[in-house]
């Protein structure tokens, strides 16, 4: 089975269900939101997420378990400075992800800042040791980064190595196309891009992926995510992943841009789930 959904908003007055509402309008059977706006830790009440009449209206259509939760930006584990409120906030967030039954929190592994890589890397994994022993149920997956900035979590050894010395099976990692592009790696050569996770055992920690084009070249280290066939990887290489059968029942997510100040998921989810190609806005 496919799962295909998108980011989507996660506000007043709708939460849970205008979430929901939309993703089902987009023709989506998975979602993922940011519990708060992803550039703030503030959060409104879990009560206030209208888990009942989602329950009631959409949970057989989007599974609780097919609702992805992104870690804010701000938060970064991998800073020594900053690990204790990565902590407390992380185990919070993932007691109101049990409240809703969410299983995957997609995390940014963090940057190093003024530390180097070992002590950002140190840090990164007793703070995650700590949040799993402080909760329960959901899976964390570590986003794959593009290297910008002094993020260092840009290739997949490092991200196997973290979650094989936290040796839990609540870690995996969120793969993100328009990151590892940007990160190096030639997904456009995809059967030799299969052929590296298999040989290198990083297909099984894959749990999660987010589906965007680049604006940017191979190797750009830029960070900057473009319409599905309007960037630099281009629709095929993207339809790829979406009907590979190693990535059946895995939640595919679109971080794509607005076009005219309208979200284009319905249209990008038609156009990757569809031989026919459907005019975007």
């Amino acid at each position: 089975m496919i799962k295909i959904g998108s980011h989507i908003s996660f506000s007043k007055p709708g939460y849970l269900v205008g979430a929901a509402e939309q993703s089902i309008e987009n023709n989506a059977n998975c979602m993922m939101i940011y519990l708060g706006a992803p550039q703030t830790t503030l959060r409104v009440n879990k009560e206030n997420y209208r888990l009942k009449e989602y329950t009631l209206l959409y949970s057989k259509r989007i599974k609780p378990e097919d609702i992805i939760v992104h870690a804010p930006y701000i938060v970064n584990p991998s800073n020594p400075s900053k690990s204790k409120f990565a902590i407390d906030f992380l185990t919070k967030e993932i007691e109101r992800m049990n409240y809703i039954g969410a299983k995957y929190l997609v995390l940014h592994p963090g940057s190093h800042t003024t530390f180097s890589i070992e002590e950002a890397k140190s840090s990164l994994i007793s703070s995650l040791k700590q949040i799993l022993k402080q909760t329960k149920d959901v899976v964390i997956a570590l986003e794959t980064m593009a290297g910008n900035g002094s993020n260092y979590c840009n290739n997949f050894e490092i991200l196997k190595e973290i979650i094989e010395t936290i040796g839990s099976n609540r870690m995996a990692i969120c793969l993100d196309t328009c990151h590892i592009w940007d990160a190096g790696y030639n997904i456009k050569e995809y059967a030799q891009f299969k052929k590296y996770l298999k040989e290198n055992d990083i297909l099984k920690y894959i749990e999660v992926i987010h589906l965007n084009d680049s604006l940017n070249p191979l190797a750009s280290k830029k960070d900057r995510h473009a319409n599905i066939d309007k960037g630099y990887i281009g629709l095929d290489a993207l339809k790829m992943f979406v009907h590979d059968k190693d990535f059946e029942n895995i939640p595919i997510i679109l971080e794509t841009p607005y076009i005219n100040n309208k979200p284009p998921y319905k249209e990008e989810i038609s156009l990757l789930l569809n031989k026919t190609e459907p005019t975007l806005f």
